[in-house]
């Protein structure tokens, strides 16, 4: 029997993306109702041959969700603490693919409660291997590029309010192979004539993308390394989330409960 899925996010593009999934597959059911801001309270969208109803938090206790029922949040920073308090108080297990909240109070809220959840900043797999191999080389040499010099130019979709969690998970790693650079120092690109010409976006993608390029200096300006990654689109992150409700639902079914986990933690299995 297919698996209830509640969406949080919709009608936006990236929920709306994971939904599209969701309908299609043949694990998981999409629920006929998904959490939205109160601007789209009452309306309607078409997820395939779907339509899901729209409802605002103050109306989520409205909602009876099957017992079974996962749920994926891709809504705003403003909004993903409260989502998290209640998925836990209402026993829903969930996958948070939201980011620049407060990740410590989420993880005392759902270690606190019997729900299970992956919450992960990227849900890109060839992205979550990246930053993994970028962290093991700062743990295994750390200071080893001290002295050396950072540059990081990050562009997404003008719509995107934070700075990348991804160009920051980086940063974090370059700091401890000793280069100095602060994330405040990442250059946001958000313009879309500017990532046209200088970034190399192309216009049918400027809706949704992620480029990001680091540009590392080191010995006096005689070496460089250039490290880029570009994602199309938002298909990679939807079957990223999707493998991670399949990896919830395995750890729950063998016993998981008030565990936070993450998409390298789906991607050992």
């Amino acid at each position: 029997m297919a698996t209830p899925v509640f969406i949080a996010g919709l009608p936006g593009k990236m929920a709306a993306e994971t939904a599209a999934l969701v309908a299609a597959s043949d694990d998981f059911e999409l629920f006929d109702i998904g959490l939205s801001s109160p601007v789209h309270e009452g309306e309607t969208i078409a997820i395939g041959d779907r339509m899901i109803g729209l409802v605002a938090s103050d109306s989520l206790t409205a909602v009876a969700l099957p017992a079974d029922t996962l749920a994926v949040d891709y809504t705003t920073p403003d909004a993903a603490l409260e989502n998290v308090r209640w998925y836990a108080q209402n026993d829903v297990p969930f996958v948070m693919g939201t980011t620049s909240f407060d990740l410590d109070e989420a993880k005392r809220l759902v270690a606190a409660s019997g729900v299970s959840a992956v919450i992960a900043p990227n849900m890109a797999v060839p992205i979550v291997l990246m930053q993994a191999a970028a962290r093991w080389l700062a743990a295994e040499f750390p200071g080893a590029l001290a002295g050396a010099e950072l540059k990081v130019v990050e562009s997404h979709q003008a719509n995107k309010r934070d700075t990348s969690g991804t160009a920051k998970a980086l940063v974090a790693s370059a700091n401890g192979l000793g280069v100095p650079f602060p994330v405040d120092d990442i250059e946001k690109v958000r313009d879309p004539a500017r990532q046209q010409s200088e970034v190399g976006v192309a216009a049918e993608h400027l809706a949704g993308h992620a480029f990001h390029r680091y540009e590392l200096s080191a010995a006096a300006g005689t070496v460089q390394l250039v490290l880029e990654h570009n994602v199309l689109g938002r298909r990679v992150y939807a079957e990223g989330t999707l493998a991670a409700l399949r990896f919830l639902q395995q750890r729950l079914a063998a016993g998981s409960r008030g565990e936070v986990l993450t998409m390298e933690d789906v991607l050992r299995g």
